[in-house]
């Protein structure tokens, strides 16, 4: 017979799998807009991050996600927005 935890033992723990966003918004724009901090007046980067681009998650703070850069263009981490004006600039992958 089995051990009796032997069914609990076969699941991944959580923390394990990082989720990650692709970008939406930014169609017809360059992509989305990139700051270096959380705070929606921290210094924009020089680039955007593309649309189609994959981004891990690496904090995600109300609207706001910092992420790294995993598929695509665009600067390799920093502070985007989840949404703006109602609209979803990310989704889940």
């Amino acid at each position: 017979t089995a051990p009796a935890n032997s069914a609990g033992a076969a699941a991944a723990p959580t923390e394990a799998r990082s989720l990650q966003w692709e970008v939406v918004g930014g169609v017809g724009k360059g992509g989305i807009l990139v700051r270096s901090g959380q705070d929606l007046r921290s210094p924009a980067v020089d680039a955007r991050l593309a649309t189609g681009a994959i981004v891990e998650q690496l904090e995600l703070v109300g609207e706001r996600l910092r992420y790294r850069l995993v598929r695509g263009s665009g600067p390799t981490d920093g502070w985007i927005s989840t949404r703006i004006t109602g609209k979803d600039l990310v989704r889940p992958a």
